[in-house]
């Protein structure tokens, strides 16, 4: 645990120093929430509080983007000659992705931290209990968009533009077509079922069940909690079965 501690540590004390887009993005969620959350909330109608509503749709879709971003960190390292060496440490493949899924996890706890408190102020009516929930369903998304994106980043070695086209195609689907911004029974009938297929979707509406919104908007909690569970277990054992067979002996050109 220690060798993988010290892994993650060099690789983050590059990205905290300082933390500047950390506080970028803390900066961006207030301006959002205060200025175009506020001014949307006077024309959605259907929802008791729709700047609520918004404030944890753009947690989960930071959730979201840390997982997309320890994938493109994981191209990145291809490229500037750094995982030849990681790969040359005396520490296995498992421990070595154990450490970039902890490296994405620290991540998000910065990243969502301010946003949270921020979110829980707004809500003001929650539970010890409900908070936990929240954070661990975040955590949970996190943890499986991480997976999923460090699954494509094994295809994109060669180019990082590659990556980049198909995450940005693929966030724009995952984003847009689920209930990060709108509950499901409002979206047209043509966006529906690719909305179902969204993991954003179960992770938005678990997490908004879990503070207390109405329940008649949202999915069945199990069955989001049965597809998040799913999600992230399955795309992390795919990411360290390709970290296994897959990276021994990729070239940085």
């Amino acid at each position: 645990m220690h060798n993988i501690i010290r892994l993650v540590w060099f690789d983050l004390k590059h990205e905290l120093r300082p933390p500047v887009w950390i506080v970028m993005e803390w900066i961006t969620f207030i301006i959002q929430l205060g200025i175009y959350g506020a001014l949307i909330s006077q024309l959605v109608t259907g929802i008791a509080d729709y700047q609520q509503y918004y404030a944890v749709g753009f947690l989960v879709m930071l959730a979201f983007d840390i997982g997309s971003h320890t994938g493109r960190h994981f191209v990145e390292h291809a490229h500037e000659g750094r995982l030849p060496y990681l790969l040359s440490l005396p520490i296995s493949r498992s421990k070595l992705f154990l450490s970039i899924a902890l490296q994405g996890g620290i991540e998000l706890a910065l990243i969502v931290a301010v946003p949270f408190a921020i979110t829980l102020a707004l809500l003001g009516n929650f539970t010890f209990i409900s908070v936990i929930g929240a954070i661990t369903t975040l955590f949970c998304l996190g943890f499986g968009v991480a997976g999923l994106m460090l699954g494509l980043s094994f295809i994109a070695f060669k180019s990082t533009d590659i990556y980049t086209a198909i995450t940005v195609g693929l966030s724009s689907i995952i984003i847009r077509f689920s209930t990060v911004l709108y509950p499901l029974m409002f979206l047209p009938p043509n966006y529906a079922p690719v909305a179902i297929l969204s993991p954003l979707t179960y992770g938005a509406d678990l997490v908004r069940f879990l503070l207390g919104f109405e329940r008649n908007i949202l999915l069945d909690p199990i069955y989001a909690v049965a597809v998040l569970t799913a999600l992230a277990v399955s795309t992390l054992g795919l990411g360290m079965l390709l970290l296994q067979r897959l990276v021994e002996g990729v070239k940085s050109g």
